[in-house]
């Protein structure tokens, strides 16, 4: 099947986000978001329209402690307008002197600087974040792009790759030994740490091998871009299947958002002849980012989430591809991820 057909598939017939779906949950937010007293989460691209909206539901309904917002570094003004603007959605006119400053109910909200595609930049958020905290009861690894134009991360990797999955790896390697003490500090019943990748059925257009190790450390100009997002989708898979074997006592999950009109398929529509074609109908396939974002909230805190499962929208669980299913392509990835983040890995505690 060729990339464009799987596209235009995924585009138009994909997974939808309407509980009507068979064996779809409906899930209301404002109802079946539990209590998060006492809990720490951190969020990639928190301040992209998926993140953002998840940190205002979560903060809204949920009430954790602490909520940390990992984006790209930016200025300060535009740091505090985007703290400033989920504090509004998420208390309304509420005043309060500070959104780090948590009175009564109120979360505690930070910004780390995060770009995803450095190393150095992944390890000293790394280190803000475990300087700052004791605990990390929820993380969701939600940042990712799309683009047609090749090109490579600071540390050579293609941007896809190395951004939606490899920077990911790195950032969840460095923060499973705080997951893990955070699972062992509760009650066996009561642990409930997780880890929530947001991957997509656009892992299909991935290549039947899944992932070309030899290519990844190039700008990937040779492949499509549909195909170059599809290996780093499939590979996030991998990483959800490989963490939940390594890890049982934090429950790890991928999850597909389902197709919402988001800033960042607005600027695919600017690069893609296909993207802009579909344009006109896409409202009529596609949902609003506050609805787009219940299966991120129903993977991070439903009771029913399984561990090493991939979930389509809403809480169902969803169709892999031959290759996301293969263990064998798992074991791979692993070993492959061993060696190039060799070093950069070391945790925190043990290394300065």
């Amino acid at each position: 099947m060729s990339g464009v057909w799987d596209m235009f598939r995924v585009t138009v017939f994909g997974s939808d986000n309407s509980a009507s779906r068979t064996g779809a949950k409906a899930f209301d937010p404002t109802r079946d978001i539990p209590s998060l007293k006492g809990k720490t989460i951190l969020i990639t691209g928190a301040a992209g329209d998926l993140g953002r909206q998840t940190t205002i539901d979560l903060i809204r309904y949920g009430k954790p402690e602490a909520v940390y917002i990992a984006d790209l570094p930016r200025s300060e003004d535009e740091k505090q307008a985007v703290l400033d603007e989920i504090r509004h959605e998420a208390y309304g006119d509420r005043q309060f002197q500070s959104v780090d400053t948590a009175e009564g109910d109120e979360t505690h909200v930070r910004y780390l600087d995060l770009d995803l595609g450095s190393f150095e930049s992944i390890r000293n958020c790394t280190r803000q974040f475990l300087d700052d905290n004791a605990r990390l009861d929820v993380l969701i690894c939600n940042a990712g792009i799309i683009r047609m134009t090749p090109g490579r991360t600071a540390d050579g990797y293609e941007v896809h790759f190395g951004i939606n999955y490899l920077g990911h790896a790195l950032l969840v390697r460095l923060l499973v030994p705080l997951l893990l003490e955070t699972a062992e500090r509760e009650p066996e019943a009561e642990a409930d740490v997780r880890v929530v990748i947001v991957s997509s059925e656009g892992h299909v257009f991935a290549s039947e091998g899944g992932v070309e190790f030899d290519v990844v450390k190039t700008d990937g100009a040779s492949m499509s871009y549909s195909a170059r997002y599809g290996r780093s989708k499939v590979a996030l898979i991998g990483l959800m299947k490989n963490l939940s074997l390594q890890y049982p006592q934090i429950k790890t999950v991928a999850i597909h958002p389902g197709r919402i009109l988001t800033g960042m398929a607005r600027s695919l529509q600017k690069e893609s002849l296909l993207a802009w074609l579909t344009k006109p109908i896409a409202p009529f396939f596609c949902v609003p980012v506050a609805t787009g974002i219940r299966n991120h909230l129903w993977a991070a805190t439903s009771p029913d989430v399984v561990s090493g499962t991939y979930y389509e929208p809403v809480g169902v669980p969803g169709t892999l591809s031959a290759v996301a299913k293969d263990e064998a392509f798992h074991k791979r990835l692993r070993e492959w991820t061993d060696e190039a983040l060799k070093g950069v890995d070391v945790p925190l505690t043990d290394r300065a």
